[in-house]
């Protein structure tokens, strides 16, 4: 057979899929024809379809040398998409457009590699500019109205996957896009409806089941929900995220199998690092501390090198006041991984717990600061290395509640006639979001119910309400903060700002919120609705507090500030100061809405 004719055999083989076939057909052919692109180009396809993916980057690597035919650069930028790697990806992609500015595939790719940078701006304008040239292209739309989802923009979304599906109506990204927001926004069973089409269309998919249990959560139906988590689980059994939503919603409604789906995932694959560390996690927060240090010896004997483990297994035994025996783990972890973040951050956490050398934990804390800016966690851990190791200075400039602390009472709407009115509509509203029945033991509230998913997401009026009256205050409050470039806070601020997570929380008798930080946030803040009696006696009790650590430590540092509540105000803060409250004695609940806040 000719080489013509080869190729067309191996390309016949990749279109119906056979990539053994096309791989066992081209790989004589690349020690034949060493110097032909097309061959190398079509040996990386057959790579990838066996899932050596390594050998297809090799290979498409070759094929470019050759020839950079700008479809090989744009399979290049689908690899590397497909292996993590979106930074290479937008590289493939801007070099397949600059030698072919019209294709439209590569464009519509790229943008999806700056979707997975976060660029989500210039995603969007990737996208615009597709649709500009092809008003009616079905991935384009699909994809500026994914950007428009991870913004915020849910109405505007939902207008362009309804665009898509009076043209496709099965298409599974736009029901699945679809259901996403329909459940955002507050309207459960229409997302229940438009996902259980999506999982119709693609009864195989993960991600489509999983956003369906989800949406059957906010609708408040468990055992369907419970069932659509579970389904997911028997189509991908080893994914971490799905264990971890699973368990998290079995856990606040009281199920009898919460946590069984780790331990029969464990027994599949012993000593998976993100299941093992993740079921630990969750046993230690249950106070089943001894159990959790069970299932990280029984992994660490499947995989005693696994930095994870060892990592996790400080974290265990420092909450269990193991403090020695957790550095030494750390220690480990760290000669395993040291230039793991994580692991860096637990081993001086460890320090600290330990009183040991609290000069290295600061040493520690401060690389990672210099490398996450804005990570509100490292901030946490260094102001509190700062603090241990009496570096006064330093530490109150990150430690400044007199300046960085707000309280602020809220102003009602015109349609009301005073703010306890408001307050009082505000919570009658609020109470029917509570369906669960406990706590979830990742969040910090002990004795009491959290709402589901993105409060201020809602389209309901009194939950509009609540929004734009705590953003006139915390508009003015950052209008106010003097400008610091120097600041971890003060640098970031534009004088604009947007809610970025909202809750609702109902504390019980004997309820409080553990000390700490909010990882996600910039300003993080909690409204009153309801103040019991008892915290207006001045003695504390509900009061909430700041400046304690959140974790068990040999040397224990206390709270240094307090600030009691008001029903009709806003507390706000820096998000990586750590916080609490102190506990409720009364058997009337205290009831809170939560809030980060990120500048625009």
């Amino acid at each position: 057979m000719t080489l013509a004719s080869n190729l067309t055999t191996a390309a016949e083989a990749l279109n119906r899929g056979d990539f053994a076939q096309a791989l066992e057909r081209l790989l004589p052919l690349s020690q034949q024809f060493a110097d032909i692109a097309d061959v190398w180009q079509l040996l990386a396809l057959a790579y990838k379809g066996v899932g050596e993916l390594s050998a297809a980057e090799s290979a498409f690597r070759t094929a470019i040398e050759l020839d950079p035919q700008p479809h090989v650069l744009a399979n290049l930028g689908n690899l590397y998409r497909q292996l993590g790697d979106p930074s290479s990806a937008l590289e493939a992609y801007d070099q397949a457009l600059k030698r072919q500015p019209g294709n439209v595939a590569a464009a519509v790719n790229r943008g999806r590699a700056l979707m997975d940078l976060g660029r989500l701006d210039a995603a969007a304008d990737a996208f615009s500019s597709v649709l500009d040239q092809k008003p009616e292209h079905i991935n384009a739309r699909i994809g500026l109205a994914q950007v428009l989802q991870q913004q915020g923009y849910q109405e505007p979304a939902m207008e362009l996957f309804q665009s898509v599906l009076a043209v496709q109506p099965e298409n599974a990204a736009a029901l699945n896009g679809l259901g996403i927001s329909l459940k955002v926004l507050g309207y459960a069973d229409d997302a229940v409806e438009v996902l259980r089409k999506g999982a119709a269309v693609v009864p195989e998919s993960t991600e489509v089941h999983s956003n369906l249990a989800s949406a059957l959560v906010q609708a408040d139906r468990p055992e369907e929900a419970v069932a659509a988590y579970q389904h997911a689980l028997e189509l991908d059994p080893q994914n971490p995220d799905l264990h971890h939503w699973l368990n998290g919603y079995l856990g606040v409604i009281d199920h009898p199998n919460y946590l069984q789906s780790y331990r029969e995932a464990l027994e599949r694959e012993p000593g998976a690092p993100e299941l093992a560390t993740s079921l630990a996690r969750k046993l230690l927060l249950n106070e089943r501390g001894a159990e959790a240090t069970t299932v990280l010896n029984e992994a660490l004997s499947a995989r005693p090198d696994e930095a994870a483990l060892h990592r996790e297994m400080s974290h265990v035994l420092r909450e269990q006041e193991q403090f020695d025996s957790a550095l030494d783990c750390a220690r480990k972890a760290y000669s395993l991984a040291p230039e793991e973040p994580t692991v860096r951050q637990e081993l001086a956490n460890a320090i600290m717990a330990a009183a040991s050398d609290y000069d290295e934990a600061v040493a520690l804390m401060a690389g990672l600061v210099e490398q996450f800016p804005n990570d509100q966690g490292m901030l946490a851990l260094y102001a509190t290395a700062l603090r241990y190791a009496e570096r006064e200075t330093e530490y109150r400039r990150l430690a400044d509640y007199d300046r960085l602390v707000n309280k602020r009472l809220i102003d009602p709407p015109e349609a009301f006639t005073d703010r306890a009115s408001f307050v009082a509509y505000l919570r009658e509203a609020l109470l029917a979001l509570h369906t669960t029945r406990r706590h979830p033991v990742e969040q910090s509230m002990v004795n009491g119910t959290q709402t589901l998913d993105d409060l201020f997401s809602r389209r309901d009026p009194a939950v509009a309400a609540l929004a734009n009256a705590l953003h006139a205050q915390l508009l003015d409050i950052v209008t106010s903060f003097p400008q610091d470039e120097s600041h971890p806070l003060l640098r970031r601020n534009s004088g604009r700002l947007g809610f970025s997570d909202s809750w609702s929380v109902r504390l019980r008798e004997q309820g409080f919120h553990k000390n700490h930080f909010h990882s996600e946030g910039w300003l993080s803040s909690a409204f009153y609705l309801v103040v019991p009696d008892a915290v207006d006696a001045g003695q504390g009790e509900g009061w909430i507090k700041f400046g304690e650590p959140g974790f068990r430590a040999r040397q224990p540092l206390p709270a240094e500030y307090w600030i009691k509540p008001e029903e009709g105000a806003l507390v706000a803060f820096p998000s990586y100061l750590w916080h609490g409250t102190e506990p409720l004695r009364t058997a009337r609940e205290r009831m809170t809405v939560g809030y980060d806040v990120l500048p625009v």
